[in-house]
């Protein structure tokens, strides 16, 4: 079910819109036809729609929780910079959407309590009836000290049974992985001091290669759910304003920023939406994303026609953080079986938009945001990659790390200079 919230100021309706599994717009409760209306409003004009997406293992509740955190931080430093605001874009007025998509395993682990109910649950999540046999002992045994050959082949006939594909880098989210080793992912598992747990659910040693097919499938999951319904989305909502004068922004956590990146290229060449700024929060796609060319491969980035054809007007904004744990142990085990991850000095074949920046592209500058920097020259055309890690910090004890600390005024204005044109 949706949800909104009108607001005063230049930060106008904020809405949440759900999108199914499949892709499909939840429309049950009216929410996108209010959006709709509100766009087509002239007396009190829209001049920004401002679209943003969040990642994994995030519910309902979470994600309104979220978004509506970050509507806020945004407003209060719009409201510190609104004689600026007001000269660079008079009239400013944001009508903001949050997408609310699956992208968690399971939407309630508190109904996950017999073993029943978890087999079927991770049953649902491979997406294989036949899952179910090697699944039980699994989730019914205890931590080993090693992971024994039984359970070394109930784990790689999951990650088949899953139906991803090991397409290397280049290929779609979710195929663009290498080879699958459940025994290297349980042992560097069990060597890191801070495992623990993923959102609110705990990750075992054991269950750990599994989280890695689950990780991949959601990043799959992500692409099928921008590609289809969150570019229907942006077409429903340019469509209510033809005029072409309100301008579209999107933003982008962790797999939102596939979630983006998909609403934008569309499932055709010819179906693409360009946009006006994309800002990838801690992105969890390949850092050759939008690569022309992937070194050693032969290969583009897959989501390079955003690059090729300009859909994207205004600037690409991605931060990255060395408190990141999530990006940076999840990636790396996609290249587990791999003697040599290297494509050149210091550059790794499968690595995070959130750890290593936008890699192999023209016109693409570094900065770095320190605590209370709040103001940037973003240049149309231009792609920018941020270290935030004095901003992004705080690791916590858990495999993400710092991965979801963005509730700062700093990364608030990162999204606002995006959002705003440069000069005025």
């Amino acid at each position: 079910m949706g949800t909104e919230r009108n607001t005063d100021g230049a930060v106008g309706r904020f809405a949440v819109i759900a999108v199914d599994r499949h892709g499909r717009l939840r429309e049950d409760d009216e929410v996108l036809a209010g959006v709709v209306r509100e766009l087509a409003d002239e007396r009190r004009p829209v001049t920004d729609v401002v679209v943003l997406s969040h990642g994994w293992q995030t519910d309902a509740a979470a994600a309104t929780a979220t978004y509506e955190a970050w509507v806020r931080t945004m407003a209060d430093h719009l409201e510190v910079r609104a004689d600026e605001s007001d000269r660079r874009r008079p009239g400013l007025r944001l009508l903001v959407v949050g997408v609310h998509w699956p992208s968690a395993p399971w939407e309630d682990p508190d109904s996950l309590g017999s073993l029943t109910r978890r087999v079927a649950a991770h049953t649902e999540l491979i997406g294989d009836p036949a899952a179910a046999r090697e699944l039980e002992p699994l989730l019914a045994e205890d931590d080993p000290e090693a992971l024994d050959p039984a359970d070394e082949a109930r784990l790689r006939t999951l990650d088949e049974l899953s139906g991803l594909s090991k397409g290397l880098v280049g290929a779609a989210p979710g195929d663009d992985r290498g080879d699958f080793s459940p025994r290297r992912i349980f042992a560097d598992f069990r060597r890191s001091a801070w495992y623990g747990t993923v959102g609110a659910a705990p990750i075992r040693p054991l269950l750990a290669p599994l989280w890695v097919t689950s990780f991949w499938k959601m990043k799959r999951r992500a692409w099928h759910v921008g590609r289809t319904g969150v570019h229907r989305l942006l077409t429903v909502l340019r469509a209510a304003e033809p005029s072409g004068r309100v301008r579209f922004h999107l933003v982008g956590h962790s797999f939102g920023a596939i979630v983006c990146a998909g609403a934008v290229q569309g499932e055709r060449p010819d179906s693409a939406v360009p946009v006006d700024s994309l800002t990838l929060l801690q992105g969890a796609l390949s850092l050759w994303a939008f690569a022309p060319s992937i070194p050693d491969t032969g290969r583009h980035g897959f989501f390079h026609p955003l690059v090729a054809h300009d859909l994207v007007r205004g600037p690409v904004v991605a931060t990255q953080s060395r408190h990141d744990r999530a990006l940076a142990w999840f990636f790396r085990m996609a290249a587990t079986a791999s003697a040599d991850n290297r494509l050149r000095p210091r550059t790794p074949r499968y690595g995070a938009v959130g750890t290593y920046g936008l890699a192999g592209l023209e016109r693409t500058e570094r900065d770095v945001v320190r605590k209370g920097r709040l103001q940037y020259a973003f240049e149309p055309g231009t792609r920018y990659n941020l270290d935030c890690s004095q901003v992004i910090a705080h690791p916590g004890f858990s495999v993400q790390g710092a991965h979801s600390n963005l509730i700062h005024a700093e990364l608030a204005a990162v999204v606002w200079e995006a959002i705003l044109p440069a000069g005025g």
